[in-house]
């Protein structure tokens, strides 16, 4: 009996000690391709790159976190952000007024005057 009472107290510390707990962490960055862009000139180019360093992280930037757990056994997080891409190319289409794949120097310009406005609010 008290053999046995032994086996079993044993078996339940080696089971407990033996026992792990599966965790996995993963961040996925989603990105898309970046637009094709052409620059009238070297002017255009800076002043669009410029005001694009200037603006505030993009508050609809989407982020997404999975979690699956089973208790003391397994548990799984993965979390999704979007890329950088995205908000080149949302800036890129901002500032594109007449979405002709080409940016000039005014809309460089103009596009660099809304960044500076957005950023005093």
């Amino acid at each position: 009996m008290k053999s046995s009472f032994s086996k079993i107290i044993l078996s339940i510390t080696c089971a407990g000690a033996l026992s792990g707990c599966i965790t996995h962490t993963e961040t996925v960055v989603q990105d898309v391709d970046r637009t094709k862009v052409e620059f009238e000139n070297d002017a255009a180019a800076r002043i669009f790159y410029e005001a694009l360093s200037k603006m505030p992280d993009p508050r609809n930037r989407a982020e997404s976190t999975t979690e699956v757990n089973v208790p003391v056994v397994f548990e799984h997080k993965r979390h999704v952000v979007t890329g950088p891409n995205a908000a080149f190319n949302k800036a890129a289409a901002e500032c594109d007024t007449n979405k002709d794949g080409k940016i000039t120097e005014s809309e460089a310009k103009i596009f660099s005057e809304h960044v500076s406005q957005r950023a005093e609010k």
